[in-house]
């Protein structure tokens, strides 16, 4: 088992290496180009602001880093830094819900009204049950602040957001064994583009982040023996939660069950006990959530399973004209087949066939790491696309453009480099496998699936404790380095 350990590891590293020199490049050439798209006279005086903001708060923080603090204070006011960055983002733009998350708060206001319409039949919400359970958030929401309840939500995104950066410390900490890695690490998440930019998108991931990452905090701690195994109890009904906003959290069940076979030295029988541990609760909470909504007769389908095939978003996602986007053709195709599951079903398989095989080999590989690339090579992940989706440019004091979250992430992107450069010499930390192991799962799914920035916004949390890494690496040979000088210093005297 030991040797497949290391060499599944210095597989998925030497692949990651160039997948990630790809988003480095797309990422640099995004930089260069963004402005040439961007259609407004303002953009020097835009991007002057929101340079200024951006380098006073890292400035900031700098300073924080250096000041002679206990780490409880640094982490406090970084944390400051942090929240004052999102404010500024949330009063810059008058966000509203749009596209789905517009659905979904109509759908909310029909539910206070006594209707439940929306969870039937071929209406969206039925179509696509994932997003139910955001639907009575919103509409608790609107119960609780009638008025101003979209103020509130930005309010809960932004608290949510916060507690997402403490966790990410709480994470780094512990498997460096250094508040000062989780403390980088704060400061890297408090500018890092889509932990930013979200915090005014009326999304799921925000709810669902949290509650991600807090089951993967759990999961560390009990293997590195820190809390007891029935601990994964919890981590599994935390994931579980989450995954009742953004119901992508199987990659992480997946990631969980791969990390405990592949590099726990436990024998078999505790392994598969570990995973039971959590995989278990995981889908008796899902399983009693959707039965529960079914037999009350609020839902007609499964939460995971709605009126329209799943096969129809990997139809999407190889239509090589559309970039692997959402568009029409593919889209209508539910309309066309008068919502027949099994037509649908049989439809989308041969058209996904014949794509796959009637495509020469370098154009079909050639779409695919484009595909990737625009996946994963946006700085934000769409987040400013969406906050300012269907605002008046009124309602838009400083229209941020691409280039500044683009620098960030670039930077972001390179220290990851650096990090699984030195990921071979470093056994210390070998959790962070785990995180590999999470971002080439949902690599893979959206290299499948539809391509859309926002998606992979899920797990953006990802880089930045990947990015510590680099930041270890850097410091391992600062310190190298002194080393070496006062050496050569000693042997001269």
């Amino acid at each position: 088992m030991e040797s497949f350990k290391e060499r599944f590891t210095t597989t998925f590293l030497a692949v990651l290496k160039v997948l990630v020199i790809i988003i480095i490049a797309c990422s640099i050439g995004a930089t260069f180009l963004s402005h040439i798209f961007v259609d407004n006279e303002n953009f020097i005086k835009n991007f002057i602001i929101v340079f200024l903001i951006v380098a006073c708060v890292m400035a900031v923080e700098f300073y924080i880093l250096k000041k002679d603090l206990q780490y409880k204070k640094k982490l406090f006011l970084i944390l400051c830094c942090g929240l004052a960055l999102r404010v500024l983002w949330l009063l810059n733009v008058d966000s509203v819900p749009t596209s789905d998350f517009s659905v979904i708060y109509e759908s909310a206001q029909e539910v206070l009204n006594g209707s439940t319409s929306m969870f039937w039949g071929t209406s969206y919400i039925a179509r696509f049950p994932h997003l139910t359970i955001m639907v009575f958030y919103m509409a608790l929401m609107i119960k609780v602040f009638p008025t101003n309840n979209l103020l509130m939500m930005k309010f809960i995104n932004l608290g949510l957001s916060i507690l997402t950066i403490y966790i990410i410390y709480l994470i780094v900490k512990e498997i460096f064994n250094s508040n000062k890695k989780g403390i980088y690490a704060v400061a890297l998440a408090t500018v890092f583009p889509p932990l930013v930019t979200y915090t005014g998108v009326f999304c799921t991931e925000n709810i669902a982040i949290p509650l991600y990452l807090f089951s993967v905090y759990i999961f560390i701690l009990v293997l590195r023996g820190k809390k007891n195994k029935y601990y994964l109890i919890l981590s599994g009904l935390s994931l579980s939660l989450g995954n009742l906003f953004r119901m992508v959290a199987v990659i992480m069940v997946i990631a969980y069950a791969m990390y405990i076979i592949i590099y726990s030295k436990d024998k078999i029988v505790n392994k598969i006990r570990n995973i039971a541990l959590y995989t278990i609760p995981y889908f008796i909470l899902l399983f009693l959530v959707s039965f529960t909504l079914q037999n009350l007769k609020i839902t007609e389908f499964p939460l995971w399973k709605g009126s329209e095939p799943k096969i129809t978003n990997i139809l999407k996602g190889t239509n090589i004209e559309n970039h692997g986007r959402w568009n029409k053709e593919d889209a209508s195709i539910v309309e066309k087949y008068n919502y027949d599951y099994e037509e649908i079903t049989e439809a989308s398989e041969e058209i996904i066939k014949e794509r796959l095989t009637t495509t020469p080999p370098l154009k079909l590989i050639g779409f695919y790491i484009k595909k990737f690339a625009l996946q994963w090579s946006v700085g934000d992940f769409e987040g400013t696309l969406w906050t300012k989706s269907d605002v008046p440019d009124d309602d838009i004091i400083v229209d941020v453009s691409q280039e500044i979250p683009q620098i960030i992430y670039t930077f972001i992107m390179i220290l990851i480099f650096l990090g699984i450069l030195n990921r071979k010499n470093n056994k210390e930390t070998q959790e962070m496998n785990l995180f590999y192991i999470i971002l080439y799962g949902y690599g893979l799914m959206y290299l499948i699936t539809e391509e859309q920035g926002r998606y992979s916004y899920i797990v953006s949390w990802v880089f930045v404790i990947l990015a510590i890494e680099g930041i270890n690496f850097l410091l391992n040979k600062k310190n190298t380095k002194k080393f070496n000088e006062n050496d050569k210093l000693e042997n001269v005297v």
